[in-house]
């Protein structure tokens, strides 16, 4: 009995343990990444609206970049990540 118990205690908490944290290598990759991407998309804009929108991308990404030079690399990573979704963007 006490065997289950402490079996269920430890699916229980692998189950709600959180995610591995981003580092700041892989916080700087996304940037990296997302930054290259960007440019490349800036480059083949040809509407206005298409313009604003990589804009806008990059505005995030700048604030991706502040939480970054901040040490809270898991915010950082989670605005790469929405920018990238948001834009299209593989970031493997």
């Amino acid at each position: 009995m006490l065997t289950r118990f402490a079996a269920s205690l430890v699916v229980l908490a692998a189950l709600s343990a959180p995610a591995l944290a981003c580092t700041q290598q892989e916080a700087v990759d996304k940037m990296t990444k997302l930054a290259t991407a960007l440019g490349q998309k800036a480059s083949q804009a040809t509407t206005q609206d298409d313009s604003n929108k990589i804009v806008a991308a990059n505005e995030k990404v700048n604030e991706g970049g502040t939480a970054l030079g901040n040490g809270d690399y898991d915010k950082a990573c989670s605005i790469y990540d929405q920018v990238a979704k948001d834009n299209g963007i593989t970031l493997q």
